[in-house]
């Protein structure tokens, strides 16, 4: 005869009661009380507390500071190391838009960056001048000279660019055919002899959106007058 299983007991079911918010009552009174403390300790001392508030951010201040002079210390001694055509002729393409990039600064631009990669349309760097002129920079680390595809190409990639001066900087030199037609555009050629004139500081970009297209509009150092235009005369 087959014997009679035993049937299975059930798991008694879990209560729903006080046991599931009661540790979150405690969290909450405990967050509380803490905060409590933390309002009166800063209400009883708040000329401490104001005061340690003002060293952090006088000290946060002063940190990003020396940072940002390092930086910027180091770039110009870079800078310095690399404003020569022999140092600029065994860069990468990438290192000579960073060249650009800090050339750019260097002559107070600001909102400087570089874009140049796959994708960037043709322009490599843009900068605004401390007048407000926008301008975008293509740059060409070539040994070739640059012909004239290159200048239509820079000058279709400023469609994208509205109220924007467009610079094709290289280190070769550009073709006639190149150089004609810049000619009255709004583009800015610069070949190797004024990329070199450029990295000694000798000749900037101009400030001022109204140079010519095509020609390389420069800003000469302010030589002094002679003296005979001051009115002053030999003595004796």
């Amino acid at each position: 005869m087959a014997r009679r299983r035993t049937p299975a007991r059930r798991r008694p079911r879990r209560r729903k009661g006080n046991a599931d918010w009661f540790p979150w009552l405690v969290a909450a009174i405990v967050l509380v009380v803490v905060a409590k403390w933390f309002i009166d300790l800063v209400l009883a001392n708040w000329p401490l507390v104001l005061g340690l508030a003002v060293v952090l951010v006088a000290g946060l201040v002063g940190m990003l500071v020396v940072r940002r002079r390092m930086i910027d210390a180091r770039q110009r001694e870079w800078l310095r190391e690399n404003a020569h055509l022999e140092r600029v002729d065994r860069m990468t393409g990438v290192q000579f838009e960073s060249l650009v990039e800090a050339l750019l600064q260097r002559d107070g631009f600001h909102k400087v960056h570089r874009i140049g990669g796959s994708g960037d349309g043709g322009v490599d760097v843009i900068g605004t001048a401390p007048t407000g002129d926008r301008f975008v920079v293509q740059c060409k680390r070539w040994t070739k000279s640059v012909g004239s595809p290159e200048v239509r190409n820079l000058l279709g990639a400023l469609h994208a660019y509205p109220d924007h001066r467009g610079v094709l900087v290289a280190t070769a030199h550009f073709t006639a055919p190149a150089k004609q037609c810049a000619v009255g555009t709004d583009l800015i050629l610069i070949d190797r002899e004024q990329l070199a004139a450029w990295l000694t500081g000798s000749f900037a970009l101009a400030l001022s959106a109204r140079a010519t297209g095509g020609s390389w509009p420069l800003r000469r150092p302010v030589s002094p007058p002679p003296e005979s235009d001051l009115g002053l005369e030999d003595a004796g």
